[in-house]
């Protein structure tokens, strides 16, 4: 009897087909981000729990997988997002980097939240992080290089919403006796049940006033940019409507949106944050934002604004047939031709195709771009995908010399 074994709540396995895309995909971004002068960097898989925790809350920290090292007793957590990574390594090493910093990365992170979310624990996130200045053009580069990147993956209509985390901290900080009551209907947009919160008798005659003054008008897409709000706050809303105008005058196409009450789900955001759909896919794929305070939290403080794209969405909107190289099938009559045969293999493996060598039948018998039948004596014939005979060469040399 065949052993059966189960793989983790929230885990799975990862097909050719489906790796084939997810390879496709990553080296897109990654060549995109490379043109547009960012550097690849590779982060720990795990690390001591208190470095992956800085600055996030108790609720974030719980999302986290914790382990405990064998070799001294450390508990030891696995990355479950990129950026805190980024921003230790920043703290840590900016002597040696050249600042403003462009940094890349692919890689892949574990979320403890399947119960809350029922999808997938792993995630294949690939991001770019610009650290070191805090100038709205730094805003502008890394919202125009996420429309770049899904553009390159053929999503040429978008939406870009622009956000503030800053303004919706406030809020949440104004209204503190219902804050998590009314967290998760921001999530859901649930304005309606949010508005009766107004009667609220947790609430002062100031807080309901707040409800009335600012957060009504703000659900019914509204200006607010009242005195009365702190300075920091008018001027993150100031700096995102700037932002929103400017991407319309440099990119006329996109569908850009303002909305301020978007709830985004990491901690460390500290100002402007952005989003980006496309309707191929009913989940976000791309997000990003300013977190400013982050990295100063391991030590040494640097402005930064970054984004992060989740891949698998993405997969499902790509055919695994149009991607890879042309494939050509080498065949053998004979096991005296198998010199030739590995010298075909090679010749054409140079020329950058996918060079199989088969005796038997295999799983590119249905599907190729060329098979070469070698015979006995050394003839080479040629076949196209549909079997069709298209050339034979008395010799290996004579196909040489051929133009692939």
């Amino acid at each position: 009897m065949v052993k059966s074994f189960s793989l983790p709540v929230g885990i799975k396995e990862y097909t050719t087909k489906d790796v084939k895309k997810i390879d496709f995909i990553s080296s897109v971004i990654l060549e995109e981000s490379e043109l547009w002068g960012f550097e690849k960097i590779i982060t720990p898989i795990f690390e001591n729990i208190n470095s992956l925790n800085v600055g996030l809350k108790e609720e974030t920290i719980n999302k986290t997988i914790k382990f405990i090292d064998p070799l001294n007793g450390d508990v030891l957590g696995l990355r479950s997002d990129v950026t805190p990574q980024i921003a230790r390594y920043v703290s840590s090493n900016y002597k040696n980097e050249k600042i403003p910093l462009r940094l890349t990365y692919n890689e892949r992170v574990v979320r403890n939240n399947y119960k809350e979310t029922g999808t997938k624990r792993e995630i294949f996130q690939v991001g770019c992080e610009l650290i070191g200045s805090n100038s709205i053009e730094s805003d502008l580069e890394i919202i125009l290089l996420g429309t770049s990147i899904l553009k390159k993956l053929g999503f040429t209509n978008q939406v870009v919403t622009l956000n503030s985390s800053i303004l919706l901290n406030f809020i949440f900080d104004s209204l503190d006796p219902i804050k998590e009551d009314i967290k998760l209907l921001f999530h859901k947009k649930d304005y309606k049940s949010i508005k009766k919160f107004g009667l609220d008798n947790r609430l002062n005659s100031l807080q309901k006033a707040f409800i009335k003054e600012y957060l009504i008008p703000l659900m019914q897409n509204k200006s607010i940019l009242s005195k009365s709000l702190p300075a920091k706050i008018r001027e993150n809303i100031v700096r995102i409507n700037s932002i929103a105008e400017i991407l319309s005058r440099a990119n006329s196409s996109l569908d850009l949106r303002v909305d301020f009450l978007d709830v985004k789900n990491f901690d460390y955001y500290s100002g402007m944050t952005f989003d980006i759909a496309v309707k191929e896919i009913s989940e976000i794929v791309l997000s990003g934002g300013r977190y400013d305070e982050l990295i100063g939290r391991y030590g040494n403080s640097f402005p930064a604004v970054g984004l992060g794209i989740n891949i698998l969405p993405l997969i499902k909107t790509i055919k695994s047939d149009e991607l890879g190289a042309p494939i050509v099938v080498v065949e053998s009559a004979e096991i005296e031709s198998f010199i030739s045969s590995l010298e075909v293999k090679e010749f054409f493996t140079s020329q950058g195709f996918i060079s199989v060598m088969s005796s038997r039948k295999n799983k590119y018998d249905d599907k190729f771009d060329l098979r070469i039948k070698i015979s006995k004596s050394g003839r080479l014939d040629l076949y196209d995908n549909k079997n069709l005979k298209i050339a034979s060469f008395k010799t290996f040399s004579e196909l040489q010399k051929e133009d692939f």
